[in-house]
């Protein structure tokens, strides 16, 4: 896209000349001299067409259009601040970025960004959401929370937790008795989550059960599963952790009593020693491993 505008440095000089009063007050503003904000001014007015002071003494006289265009002018300087500080923080403190699995995010980690705020008010926090585990990219996160084998060699790994893996449904499609279930799930619609390492057949074979044919529909995220459970559309095989607040809120049950052991994790990475970063990233990372060693993993 073209935009027709005039230089930046012209119409910031236009609008501190305007507020100010003078090119004398603009110039120790902006460090420049008097004769260049003078220059960048004419230099503006010359490629609009039209004047924009009316040169009264030393004091500068917005003309009509001059104030007809400073609004607008403002408003795109603080419309640009306010997006600078958003993304990037104050030059003095940085926010802390961390990317987490858009499950993780919004299961565990949202219910929970609250309680961190009222405890450390000062920090801020930049939240983003990935589908997938990628490489970590040092220049956009401080912090990455991943999940899987811990075998990554693009940051510092540190363990944070091991969470069981539970079979989760509408309460209408409850089972029977412990020593029932693994048939009835076995004929039962299972939902099947795309990717994942720990599956129906992994959860049937730890029990010595046979391993049934495919029954339901297979999604490539945790909280499609999910969501999918609680309307009734089929069991899902989920980290206990993600289910928990569809337990809590009695959207899902256990379907069964029996669990397994996940042969992934949740870690977390950073591109050096956790000791070695900022302190409000390390303030993060200790708050976020004593929060996940208090509810163990709920």
């Amino acid at each position: 896209m073209t935009y027709s505008l005039p230089p930046l440095s012209w119409l910031r000089a236009f609008e501190a000349a305007a507020r100010l009063g003078n090119f004398t007050r603009a110039a120790e503003e902006l460090l420049l001299t008097p004769a260049a904000v003078s220059y960048q001014v004419r230099q503006l007015e010359k490629k609009l067409g039209f004047p924009l002071f009316d040169r009264v003494h030393r004091e500068l006289v917005l003309t009509r259009l001059g104030q007809t265009y400073l609004p607008s002018v403002e408003k795109a300087f603080s419309d640009l601040s306010i997006a600078t500080v958003s993304v990037f923080g104050e030059r003095d403190r940085q926010p802390v970025r961390f990317r987490c699995l858009n499950s993780f995010g919004h299961l565990w980690m949202i219910p929970r960004l609250k309680a961190f705020q009222d405890a450390f008010p000062d920090i801020e926090l930049q939240m983003i959401s990935a589908a997938w585990a990628e490489t970590l990219q040092p220049d956009l996160f401080d912090i990455d929370i991943r999940f899987g084998d811990g075998s990554w060699t693009d940051g510092h790994v540190e363990f944070l937790l091991n969470d069981p893996i539970v079979p989760v449904c509408h309460s209408d499609l409850a089972l029977g008795t412990k020593e029932r279930d693994l048939t009835a799930l076995a004929k039962a619609v299972r939902l099947d989550i795309m990717g994942v390492i720990d599956t129906w057949e992994s959860f049937f074979r730890a029990f010595g059960h046979p391993v049934p044919q495919r029954t339901g529909l297979q999604v490539d995220q945790t909280l499609s599963a999910l969501e999918l459970a609680a309307l009734g559309h089929g069991h899902a095989l989920v980290l206990q952790s993600l289910a928990q607040p569809y337990l809590d809120a009695g959207r899902l049950v256990i379907s069964s009593s029996r669990k397994i052991k996940s042969r992934h994790s949740y870690h977390l990475v950073t591109s050096g020693p956790r000791q070695a970063l900022g302190q409000d990233a390390a303030a993060f990372c200790e708050w976020l491993i004593t929060e996940l060693g208090r509810t163990g993993g709920k």
